[in-house]
Formats: C-alpha cells, structure tokens, sequence
C-alpha cells in the first residue's frame, strides 16, 4: 500500500519487484486484509543544536493559531504577477486559491480544497471534481515551531538572517525545496527556498532561487489569524466525485473495533491527550490502475497493485495523529521513501523519518517490504519515533462499517 504525507503531493512508497515469496499463510492474510478493505468500500521536536553557537542559537519560537488567512502576490520573471489566497483552520481543513491576475478581484484560475478525507479541485471555468484521500494535515499550511527546529538539526535547513514584510519581523530560513512541497531534501548548491516566518508562524514570503537567479517570489500582502480570518473561506465546497473504478479513491468510515482480517498494529500508549476521533478504509487516488480502454480490473476483479490502506486519526486541539497501515493486493514491496533519515523503530525494525513542513512521519516496511506502516503528526520528530517503537500487534478481526456514516 502507499498513501500521501499530509500535503496536496503524495509522499508515495513505490512497489518495486517482489522479493522472495513469504509462507503462504501470512501472504493470504495480506491479501484477505486487503481485499475486505476494497469489499467494505464496494459496498457501499524541540530539536535545536546548540552545539557552537552557530545561527541557529538565535531562531525565536512560533506561535500556533488555530486558524490564518494569508494573501500573496507571486511574481515570476517574465509572467504577469497573480494572486494567492490561503485559508488554513488546523488541523485538516485549507483552501488555496490561485487568481489570474493582481487581485482577488480576478478570475481564479485554481482552486484547491482539502478537509479530512476529501480533496477538491477546480481549474477555471472547468467542473469541480472531489478525490477522496488519505488522512492527512492541511494541505500548504506550515508549522515552523516542528519543523524548524528539527530540519535544522537534521542539515535540512540553515538560518539565513531577518528580514521585515508588512511590518513583521520574520526570520529567514533557507531549504532546498519548498516547506509546502513535501519531505524536505538535503540543503544543496545551485539552488534554494528562502521563506520568511514572523513569531505568528505565519509565512511571509517564499523566494525560490535557481543558479543564481530568482525564478518565483511569494510575497505577503494581507494577514489575519483567528478564527475570524476564515470566516470567508470555501471549506465546504464541493464537486463531482470521481468514481472508485476511474481511480478517485474511497474513504470509509468504520467502527473503532473494526480490525482487518490479518494482524496489524495499534497506537495505544501515549498519546497524552490525543483522542482517538476515526478509523477508516481508505484506497487512495490510484487512476494509473484503471486502464483507459476498460475497467483496469484483472483477472481477479482488482486492479493487480491496488494500494489500500487503514488509516487511524487522534486529535488534541491544533495537533493531529494519523496511524496508517496496509498493503497492495498482489503483494508488491515497498521501497523506502526518498529524501528520509534512517531510524530504529524497535518491533518494526529499521524505518526512515521524514520532515515536511507542515507535519514529520515515521515509516516502516515490515514484513519483507510487503506492507508499510506510517506514523504522520504534529509532534516533535522524536516523539514520534518513540510512538512508532510503541506500537502494539492486534490480531486479526473484522472491518465495519460506521453506521449511518457518508463514506
């Protein structure tokens, strides 16, 4: 199985060629895991070197607002300048809108809407469609007071200086990547992201820089925090399902008990506030599976590499918990995510942490790489793996669905 990390772009396990075969049994239980999950849906780190004095010592901390809207005028060289809304209420729901012009007064050219299980998305004048996703954080909402700390200490970001937007002051912190683009790669020559953060934990600007040259810059012009600042924002909007069988994923409510049919683990040591809000069946957005001149099923009635996965959601305020497990139906293996750091996870064995900017996650392969086991949160990146070494086996039972629950 395979899911997506928190953000609009999937962090994905790729299935590479299997390895040898396991006993019998233990692969029918995968199999038979997997397969009720597809029936159910038919059916209906405070981590900061203080080593030698170095920038670091001097980056401040980071308030957490339950809720921000932030408006940004992006410039390209040689484009027009466009306009971006952002409204983030933490810790699920955001709507990003890009505008074709120097305001919101102009025509949205996209707009992108994620809350717990769903994604829609909408290109000018074209029809919204809705994806059902995995469980994930808000999409392009970022959390400097964990990521900060821990990127830096992992030489995944530096301090660059301070710098004023708006009449903020922000520091600057320079990435290889985008906080907003996934797991965050090795600082590298050549190119970087400069983003500036006030004591809100608020981005204020984003300056992507290539060779030399700077080839975007997002700049702040508008910000609110509370719950007032989202007041206008589409959370609800809606659009046309893509159906299951033309790859637009499923997400299933089930009762908290339910277990799929082979062993898997649960989160039940501490959690320290978290509540446990949801369980669900979920098979995410897999439309490279379902062929353009038929169904894409095989011979079996799945699709052959069909990921589907349990996903188990904790709450505490602003924070979030998201345990996901499973497999694929003809028991490909998983490779390890790229752009991660090598971690003992205890029972699960050696596993990889990633760092994004919006939420850290742990991972595993066990069982020969033919299943994974991901532990994504708003929690310090030690925290975390202390989690994942944690977890406990369950034995096998049987998955149902949440009555009278939308799914």
């Amino acid at each position: 199985m395979t899911s997506t990390l928190g953000q609009a772009a999937p962090v994905t396990a790729p299935s590479r060629r299997p390895s040898a075969p396991r006993p019998r049994r233990r692969r029918r239980a995968a199999v038979a895991a997997a397969g009720a999950l597809v029936a159910l849906v038919a059916l209906s780190v405070v981590l900061v070197d203080r080593g030698n004095g170095t920038a670091a010592d001097r980056v401040g901390t980071f308030a957490v607002p339950t809720a921000y809207s932030v408006t940004y005028a992006v410039t390209t060289p040689g484009a027009k300048t466009t306009t971006e809304r952002l409204w983030v209420r933490r810790p699920f729901d955001s709507v990003d809108i890009t505008y074709d012009g120097p305001s919101t007064a102009s025509p949205p050219s996209l707009v992108v809407v994620n809350r717990l299980g769903v994604q829609v998305l909408k290109a000018m004048n074209a029809q919204a469609a809705l994806l059902h996703v995995p469980a994930a954080v808000a999409s392009a909402d970022v959390r400097p007071d964990l990521v900060v700390p821990a990127a830096m200490r992992a030489h995944r970001m530096t301090v660059v200086g301070r710098a004023t937007v708006l009449g903020r002051s922000c520091e600057v912190l320079r990435t290889a990547g985008s906080l907003r683009a996934g797991p965050l790669p090795t600082l590298r020559a050549g190119a970087h992201v400069d983003t500036c953060i006030d004591a809100a934990g608020i981005v204020l600007r984003e300056t992507q820089v290539s060779g030399g040259r700077t080839v975007s810059d997002r700049r702040a012009v508008l910000v609110e925090t509370g719950a007032a600042a989202v007041t206008d924002a589409p959370f609800a909007l809606s659009g046309t399902p893509t159906p299951y069988d033309s790859g637009g994923g499923a997400f299933t409510p089930l009762t908290l008990t339910s277990r799929p049919p082979g062993s898997s683990w649960a989160l039940d040591k501490g959690l320290q506030g978290f509540r446990h809000v949801g369980r669900f069946a979920v098979v995410p957005p897999q439309p490279q599976l379902f062929g353009q001149g038929g169904n894409g099923f095989g011979s079996m009635g799945m699709p052959g590499g069909l990921v589907t996965e349990m996903d188990d959601v904790f709450v505490r305020g602003v924070d979030v918990l998201v345990l996901q497990q499973g497999s694929t139906l003809n028991g490909a293996t998983f490779a390890a995510p790229a752009n991660s750091l090598d971690v003992d996870l205890g029972p699960l064995g050696g596993g990889q942490l990633l760092l994004a900017g919006n939420v850290a996650t742990v991972v595993a392969e066990p069982g020969n790489h033919k299943g994974f086991v991901r532990l994504s949160g708003t929690l310090p990146a030690d925290d975390l793996v202390a989690l994942m070494r944690n977890l406990t086996r369950q034995p096998g039972g049987t998955l149902t669905r949440l009555p009278g629950a939308a799914g």
